[in-house]
């Protein structure tokens, strides 16, 4: 379950927006000042931030560069609520560091719907971070996972490299006999790649049983699911 902070000095507007949200199955903390919301982000952290913009004594803008320099809830995702008679544009939030501004009175599913948008992004990235980083050095043919050297055979560092060149990219095993091994297209044995992907999984992996980096597509062939740093010049020598 998602957890959102609302702040609002208007008590009524927080308890409607309070009981929207609940309403959608997220879990609502509240806070009425700028105060309020710092002393409850030192013991729990929200998932997402939905701020008035319009706050007393310190207003909601000012609140947000104050988050964007806390290392503890600087990236997540801060979306303003504002009435139409705001003197603040949807320029000045995103300057502050807002992802979002959204007017009162608002649609309950417009605004259901970009916090999903945001906290879906967040999601992403988040597994995105998780991903292990290769380097592959083209002049020492020398590759790393996570910073831990991997010796590999000629053929399954050309077969690595290619699959990172372009990650995202569904390789087909015909696709690599004929770009990896040179084979002629509609010949060699598809056999031959299923064992070089075994083998390199078995370097590659921390579970090669599971494997998190090359991931294959029945039918479809195989994918890389890593950063990708490939460096021509030979740093790792001079390292």
């Amino acid at each position: 379950m998602h957890k959102i902070l609302v702040v609002d000095d208007d008590i009524q507007m927080l308890g409607l927006i309070s009981q929207l949200l609940e309403r959608e199955g997220y879990e609502v903390i509240t806070a009425s000042s700028t105060h309020q919301l710092l002393r409850l982000i030192e013991n729990e952290v929200p998932d997402l931030f939905l701020i008035d913009a319009s706050l007393p004594v310190v207003d909601g803008l000012a609140l947000c560069r104050q988050l964007r320099k806390n290392p503890k809830v600087s990236a997540l995702p801060i979306v303003f609520i504002t009435g139409h008679d705001s003197r603040y544009t949807v320029a000045d939030a995103l300057e502050a560091g807002g992802d979002d501004y959204i007017r009162k009175p608002f649609a309950v599913r417009e605004l259901t719907a970009r916090l999903r948008a945001h906290l879906r992004r967040t999601a992403k990235a988040e597994i995105e971070d998780e991903f292990p980083t290769i380097e592959i050095f083209a002049d020492t043919r020398t590759v790393l996972v996570d910073k831990r050297t991997v010796d590999l055979t000629q053929v399954e560092f050309e077969l690595l490299t290619y699959l990172c060149a372009a990650p995202s990219r569904m390789h087909s095993t015909q696709d690599l006999l004929i770009h990896v091994w040179q084979y002629p297209p509609n010949t060699g044995d598809t056999a031959l790649v299923r064992n070089h992907i075994r083998n390199l999984r078995r370097k590659l992996e921390d579970s090669p049983e599971r494997p998190a980096i090359i991931q294959s597509r029945h039918g479809r062939g195989y994918t890389i699911k890593a950063h990708i740093q490939l460096v021509k010049e030979a740093y790792y020598q001079s390292a």
